[in-house]
Order: C-alpha cells, then structure tokens, then sequence
C-alpha cells in the first residue's frame, strides 16, 4: 500500500519518518511519501493523487479545510470539526477524517489519567481546539472552558461549553486543573510570548501545547519553571498518526516503534 502527506511547506514533516518506521515494525511492505502541494494547485488534488496511486493520505497546513470539496464523504467528527488530516481511498471514493482531536486525548488519558472531574481551559478556538474539546467531552461531565481572543470564533460552534475572551480570564485562571494552549503562539523559538499571566495559574495545575517543535514553548518554559507539571504535542503527533494508519488498515500501529523514531529524529535537528 502507498500513503502520503500533503501539506505546503511539506520538507520538515516527520509523517513519513515516523510512519515508515511503524511499517518496518509491523513488517509491513508499505510506501510514506511527503507531497508539496501548492495551494494554487488543490484544484487538481484528485489527479496528483491517483496519479500517485494512494491508498490514503494525511493532510497538514494548509489544506485542512480546502480539501473538503474534493471529499465524497466525511466522518460526523471531522464535519463537526470543519476539518480533515485523514483521506481513506477505496476505489474512486475519498472519505475524510480528523484524528487530531483523538490523538490529543488518548495522549492525554495514557500519560496522566482521568480527567472526569477535571476543571478544563483551552485555549483557542479553532479547528484544533473544536477537535480535542469534542473528544474530551466523552471523558468528562464537567462544562469545558474555551477561551479566544475573539468571541465571534464562536459562532460555529456548536458545543456546550463556557466561553471566554482571552483577556478576561486572568481572575479565574487558578480555579482549572488542566490548561491546553491549541493556538500557534509558541511555535516562534525567538519570541518569548506568554498567552496567559503564568503566575494566575494553580501551582498543581498540568499545562499543555498542542505544539511539540520546539518541544518547550515559551508557556511550557515558563511553567516549568514555576514547578507546573507540563505536557507537549508530541503524543498528539504520534496518537493522531497511529489512528490514521488503523483507518487506512485496520490495524493497530506500534506506537512505540513510531514515537522513538520521531524523538530520535527530533534530536538529530
């Protein structure tokens, strides 16, 4: 079989490290290729693909919301979301799926347990924040927080959960147990941006960045520092890819095999 990822710019994923690794494991004769895909170029997506003859592909930025229109099908999770990382080839039909939101939580419930009865703040409300709050509300009866810099990002959402301007939450920040930051600050390593004032937050609360590259963000430097527990993107990375590869095969994947793989990558950069 032959997967792919597509995205624009494509060069530092490592999709393919990662899956190929897990395909070595599990002893299987299976093709990872990265594909660059200009935006410009989406309009001849299905062509580039069956000309690759794929049996599935990831999606990264930024293409998660514009392959929509080429889908035949998309799953109740990835609708909801309004966006897809995972596309499933049977014959001529494409369905679409979003493992982000998963991949986060089953992260999340390996490395710290239960989070029913959790008080929960996230941060964000785009489509990766829709994703993991989705997902974790099959975890926990407690209303989730989600906080914005805009309350107009709302307007889509259609999830029962508390919302917030981003400004705002300073006075309630030391009431949650776990704070997700899912927005792109942090990805700049220069820049020393804090989404939130750290010194609100509650000294036994776990903090976390959906980003893992740097695998310390300014936020989770900052905490760290302060003896927060803290918590990166990494197992999201990893969960989200071992899921989509049981779509594309029905099989489990070997997720150790693919998560050394990828911190023995992430070490060598």
């Amino acid at each position: 079989m032959k997967f792919a990822v597509i995205g624009h710019p494509i060069g530092h994923s490592l999709s393919p490290i990662m899956h190929l690794n897990n395909f070595e494991a599990l002893e299987r004769d299976d093709e990872y290729i990265a594909l660059d895909i200009d935006p410009k170029h989406m309009q001849h997506i299905r062509d580039i693909i069956k000309e690759k003859e794929l049996d599935g592909f990831n999606i990264t930025i930024p293409h998660k919301e514009t392959i929509i229109p080429y889908l035949d099908e998309i799953s109740t999770n990835a609708e909801h979301i309004g966006a897809v990382n995972t596309v499933h080839i049977d014959g001529d039909k494409w369905t679409g799926y979003n493992t982000d939101g998963i991949g986060f939580v089953k992260g999340l419930l390996d490395n710290y347990g239960s989070i029913a009865g959790k008080n929960i703040l996230v941060l964000g409300a785009g489509g990766a924040s829709k994703g993991i709050v989705a997902e974790m509300m099959k975890y926990t009866e407690r209303k989730i927080s989600v906080a914005n810099r805009s309350l107009e990002r709302f307007e889509n959402w259609n999830l029962d959960i508390n919302q917030y301007q981003l400004d705002k939450i300073k006075p309630i920040l030391n009431e949650f147990d776990i704070i997700i930051n899912t927005t792109p600050v942090g990805m700049n390593e220069s820049s020393d941006e804090l989404i939130i004032p750290i010194e609100e937050i509650h000294a036994n609360a776990l903090v976390c960045d959906i980003i893992y590259i740097p695998d310390k963000t300014p936020l989770l430097r900052a905490c760290e520092s302060r003896g927060l527990t803290i918590y990166n993107g990494l197992d999201m990375f990893i969960y989200q890819g071992a899921e989509s590869f049981k779509i594309w095969t029905s099989e489990t994947a070997d997720i150790k095999a693919m998560k050394n793989k990828v911190i023995e990558e992430l070490k060598r950069r």
